[in-house]
């Protein structure tokens, strides 16, 4: 009988990783995907996605359940393998996305179904077209949703986070991410480190004054000398005693 093809493309006004996150957060299908019923995750990949998923869906013609093995390209690619299922024979075909940049997305659905029921032709590729495109849409639906709810992202911490990807995928050890200025806080900015050697007497001169290292190096950058009080603080720190803070002076 062989697989009957069907393909979905829609614009997504979310991020590339809010749009992979939500296609395989499996668990949560059965609340925003229409046609499925039920999800169970039977393995995950050391990542802690899910690896083989067992999905319930309501194909409209009759209610089907199959097991697929997946694997991914993150955050571009999501494909399968068939792996068995109740009134379905064969599955093939894979998820894409493309990041259109400004937070948008493409998203593109490919699935080859061979059916384990008798159905007449046109039915069953009837069905299967309904079924395929409705869960692009409910996709589109969701992903919205959840890019609504997250904390605005500018565009250079996506781009980081895209540089980032591509660093894991070629093996080179990224560097530590900067926070996104949402998240950036007093605490935050207190715990940053530096590995320049020319940061260190402003790290130290403001971790002895009670400063957060940004703080202080701002306050060298603009050309404000460290008081007298602090000066020495930092001094006792530095193990050269207080009686000699007038060389911080000058």
């Amino acid at each position: 009988m062989g697989l009957n093809w069907a393909e979905h493309t829609v614009e997504i006004d979310a991020p590339i990783e809010t749009c992979f996150a939500a296609i395989i957060d499996y668990e949560t299908f059965p609340r925003w995907q229409g046609a499925v019923v039920d999800t169970e995750v039977l393995d995950w990949d050391q990542n802690g996605r899910g690896k083989r998923v067992r999905l319930f869906v309501d194909a409209k013609v009759r209610k089907v359940d199959y097991t697929l093995d997946y694997s991914y390209d993150q955050p571009e690619r999501i494909e399968w393998d068939f792996v068995e299922g109740n009134g379905i024979n064969a599955a093939d075909g894979h998820y894409l996305f493309e990041d259109l940049g400004n937070g948008r997305t493409r998203a593109t659905y490919k699935l080859g179904l061979e059916v384990g029921i008798p159905l007449p032709g046109p039915v069953a590729r009837r069905a299967h077209k309904t079924t395929l495109k409705g869960s692009v849409e409910d996709l589109k639906k969701e992903a919205e949703r959840r890019a609504a709810k997250a904390p605005k992202t500018s565009d250079a911490d996506r781009a980081e986070q895209r540089e980032a990807t591509l660093a894991e995928k070629a093996g080179i050890k990224a560097p530590p991410r900067r926070a996104p200025a949402h998240e950036i806080t007093p605490e935050y900015a207190t715990t940053q480190e530096s590995d320049s050697l020319a940061d260190l007497p402003v790290k130290l001169a403001g971790r002895a004054a009670g400063l957060g290292f940004g703080v202080a190096r701002r306050a060298v950058g603009a050309g404000i000398e460290v008081a007298g009080a602090v000066a020495g603080r930092a001094a006792r720190v530095l193990g050269r005693g207080g009686d000699r803070t007038g060389e911080y002076d000058r």
